[in-house]
This record gives C-alpha cells, structure tokens and sequence, in this order.
C-alpha cells in the first residue's frame, strides 16, 4: 500500500498500552539527531522518534545507512541508563537480539546477528543500529543515550544502490505489508525495553550467542597494525567476539 505511512496510532495499536511518547516526523536528517535535540532539552526516557525516511541516516564509524521512503522502519529510542560508559554496548547488543526476536515474533523468520551490531537474514544485512550517548565525565556515566535502528523491510523498487546491492537485504523480497512497519516497530520497542529492565544482568546473551552469524565461520581482523586470520569460536559474557587464530 503507497499510503501505508508509519504512524504513532499504528504503532500504539501493536504496543499494548506501552507508556511511549512516539514522535513521527515525514523526513528527517537522522533520527538521531532529532532525538539527541530532545534528549537534551529533556526528554524522558522512552521517548521514540520514528520517521519514513532519512536523508543522513547514520551508520557506524561515519558511513551512511540508505533510508528510502516506504521500504524500511528508521526509529531512535531515547535512554537514561544508570551503566557506566563501557556497559553501554550492552545497549546495542540487546537491541540487535531484540531486533531478532520481533523479527521472529511478527513474521517467524529467523535472522541473526553479526558481531556487534547488524542484523542478517538470507546472508544478506537487514537492519543497522547505531548508540550514540553523552557521557558525564565526573562519574564515567551516561546523561543519556541515543539508539537509532534502521529496518529494511522491502527491496525499493529501483533495487538497493550499486555500492551496498552485494551486502543489503529486506525482510520481504515484494512489497511492505500493510502495517507491517508498525507491527515490527512496535515489537522491537516492547522486546528492546523488557531486556533493558536487566540492563546489567547479562540476561540477552544466551540470545545474542544463539543468534550470532559469525560462530564457526572464518574471519580476518585486525589488532593495530597487524591482520590475522581465524575462526570464531563464540561470544564472551561481556559480548566480546572471540576467534582462534
């Protein structure tokens, strides 16, 4: 449906009742940066900013993540954790297993997680996430972080651009379904917030470890200067990659 907009009403309808303040904005640069403005001018914590396309959206280490109108869900969480700085990986990584399990949840297919933070289904990457947070520097913790995901839902109809074709996939090779934006997008945000309850427990890594992508298959990576080959052998408790050379 060309009409299908991604709507605060379509959300709460699949959130049973969830205490969210959803703010939708048509087009936006990121919704990470639109959130990092109301963060911190306040904001509490839950408030989601969720948009139909982004035209910066951010991925990891300055590259961009492709946000076209209608195919994807591109959605930011606002968060007011009580973690040091170095906990707050934790954010991403139970973000990516609560990206799966809403994925499982809604359509009973069963993506999985390539350390640290994307999500694959079909070998190909589905859905980026990105932290971004202000750390107070007098107790090393966190004024707030910012959790941006980008879901792609359905192959744009002209096909996914030249330079990301070979790694980018949709949940759905046709068009979106209706509603199914805000079904998923509701489902991350209520599996997202159950896990952060027990932020610090460790509790998703049972999960994160049974969804990883990586396990068992060949690698190279890099430790300063220097390249290796490996295979990785699993996911540490504190979600660390862990390969054997």
């Amino acid at each position: 449906e060309k009409n299908d907009i991604i709507s605060p009403s379509g959300i709460y309808k699949y959130l049973n009742g969830n205490k969210h303040k959803i703010v939708h904005l048509d087009e936006v640069n990121s919704t990470n940066t639109a959130l990092k403005e109301l963060a911190q001018n306040g904001a509490q914590e839950g408030t989601v900013v969720v948009t139909e396309m982004q035209t910066g959206g951010k991925g990891r280490r300055g590259k961009r993540f492709f946000s076209p109108r209608g195919c994807g869900v591109y959605f930011s969480l606002l968060l007011r954790p009580h973690c040091t700085a170095e906990k707050s990986l934790f954010i991403t990584t139970t973000a990516a297993v609560a990206v799966c399990e809403a994925i499982e949840q809604v359509t009973g297919l069963n993506p999985q997680i390539k350390w640290v933070n994307d999500v694959y289904l079909n070998e190909k990457k589905v859905c980026g996430i990105l932290t971004e947070a202000s750390v107070d520097f007098e107790n090393g913790g966190l004024n707030w972080a910012v959790l941006g995901i980008g879901i792609n839902i359905a192959v744009p109809e002209e096909g996914f651009p030249e330079e990301i074709r070979s790694i980018a996939g949709a949940i759905f090779d046709g068009p979106c379904p209706v509603e199914m934006r805000s079904r998923i997008s509701a489902a991350v945000i209520s599996r997202f917030f159950a896990l952060y309850k027990n932020l610090g427990s460790n509790a998703f890594i049972e999960s994160y470890r049974s969804h990883s992508f990586l396990t068992g298959r060949a690698i190279t990576f890099s430790l300063g200067e220097e390249t290796y080959r490996g295979v990785v052998t699993g996911i540490s408790d504190e979600a660390h990659l862990l390969a054997e050379r």
